[in-house]
């Protein structure tokens, strides 16, 4: 028989591949697998840490009203604190019940304006506000200043699970001012499971070179520029994917509908069987 460290270690794989939107419910199933809360609290912590960060988690920035700001590996300044570069504060977060504390003003190293290019940072926040509030309904960006570069995380989660979907958009683009090339990863994973479980993960990755002139106002402009086309290029080729798939993928497997021209009743399977020995008993 396992014990409860092996199975933890096994059960957490499962909650970092969770669909978005489902972390609590893969959360409590390892709960009940494992039985035994203490050692679970143990070890979990950093896991949900991770997957936090993976998912872009939007968290309400501490004693700083309508402040928000995305968890990311390029804003943990170590451990279980992160920055919020708009509003220069550092906070502590508990992973486990998502709560932010202990806020404090960023000083030095951990201050976004003591680093190169916070200008720029400053200037495609407004930019990257300003499309996300446009095109994303329930999105979400921050930008900061990381090892040389400007990266940009964008968020955007719709849940339904009373409808039993939920999906999420995240992408990543970072900004080399020095190089002037732009490099992003545009992730969208949804899922879908009434009377069963369908899942859509996909990925794309894009480069380019910035062009000249780049005094901070214009880059901001032109990588929005870019990171906007690069996104509706990656929604439209979604768009057309599935539009192949019902014109001609899915015809080519199998019949639209029976040859009777109705859908079959699969609840109620057993009715058809009985209508036809009916039929054949009055023959």
């Amino acid at each position: 028989m396992l014990s409860s460290k092996e199975k933890i270690s096994k059960a957490v794989q499962l909650l970092l591949s969770s669909p978005p939107g489902e972390v609590d419910d893969v959360f409590n199933d390892i709960r009940g697998i494992v039985n035994d809360d203490d050692a679970l609290q143990e070890q979990i912590e950093s896991v949900l840490a991770e997957s936090n960060m993976q998912q872009f988690l939007v968290v309400d920035v501490p004693e700083k009203e309508g402040s928000k700001v995305l968890l990311t590996p390029y804003n943990q300044v170590d451990g279980a604190r992160y920055l919020d570069p708009n509003t220069r504060t550092v906070f502590g977060f508990d992973h486990l019940r998502r709560t932010a504390s202990e806020p404090q003003e960023a000083e030095g190293e951990e201050a976004d304006s003591e680093r190169p290019h916070e200008e720029l940072r400053g200037l495609l926040q407004k930019e990257l506000d300003s499309y996300v509030e446009g095109h994303y309904p329930e999105g979400a960006v921050s930008v900061f200043c990381h090892e040389g570069s400007v990266v940009s995380c964008i968020v955007s989660n719709r849940f339904s699970p009373n409808n039993y979907w939920n999906g999420s958009w995240r992408a990543v683009w970072s900004f080399n001012p020095e190089t002037k090339q732009l490099n992003g990863s545009t992730k969208v994973r949804v899922h879908y499971f009434e009377d069963g479980n369908v899942q859509l993960d996909t990925q794309s990755d894009f480069a380019a070179d910035v062009p000249e002139p780049l005094d901070p106002a214009g880059a901001a402009r032109r990588v929005a520029k870019l990171i906007r086309g690069y996104e509706a290029e990656f929604q439209q080729g979604i768009n057309d994917g599935y539009r192949q798939l019902a014109d001609k993928t899915f015809k080519g497997l199998r019949r639209a509908l029976p040859v009777t021209c109705s859908k079959v009743d699969w609840e109620n399977i057993a009715n058809y069987k009985l209508g036809g020995e009916i039929v054949k008993a009055e023959q």
